[in-house]
């Protein structure tokens, strides 16, 4: 495996580019992040989403990744780069593993941007991480989420029931799989 950069690389696809998140982007991710249908979902985001949150989650992407945590990417347009969301893998080299999360603003679901995002970042894993496996989860309910990482080649290999607490109720956490071999 090649030294990975000192920046989080951008990645292109035929509709999005994928890019570091800049603090400019506080707004937005607290606009589409905060909108109460995707933070229902969404384990570490609250509603409302205070600002002041979104603003040190962005600060804190360079340094993850600079310790080897893994790249967090703000999902954009290619056509007009307006930010739509986000794809991130939290690495564990020793592992070999990379854990793939993402959510996209509701204005844009439906739309397959989550799989064209999700496909070019899982190849990005395989590729420039040298993982064996991404793995991801999302909490019960989230069928959109179980399509599309079907649709990214992830298996399902189990339900951990009523694994984590949000908003002060148990849920089940749906997991998935995918090997380097599959």
């Amino acid at each position: 495996m090649a030294p990975l950069p000192p920046v989080i690389p951008t990645v292109a696809t035929e509709r999005l580019w994928l890019r570091p998140f800049a603090a400019v982007d506080a707004a937005d991710v607290v606009g589409l992040a905060g909108d109460p249908e995707v933070a229902r979902y969404l384990l570490h985001v609250p509603h409302p989403y205070p600002p002041e949150l979104a603003t040190a989650w962005i600060a804190s992407h360079a340094e993850t990744w600079l310790a080897g945590g893994g790249p967090t990417w703000a999902i954009t347009r290619a056509a007009d780069r307006a930010l739509i969301g986000s794809i991130s893998l939290v690495w564990t080299p020793r592992h070999r593993r990379a854990e793939l999360g993402y959510w996209l603003g509701r204005a844009h679901w439906h739309q397959g941007y989550a799989v064209e995002a999700g496909r070019a970042v899982v190849r990005w894993a395989f590729d420039h991480l040298d993982v064996g496996r991404v793995h991801a989860q999302h909490l019960g309910g989230n069928d959109r989420s179980a399509r599309v990482l079907l649709a990214l080649g992830l298996r399902p290999e189990g339900v951990r029931r009523q694994h984590l607490r949000k908003g002060g109720v148990f849920h089940d956490i749906h997991l998935y799989g995918r090997l380097r071999t599959d």
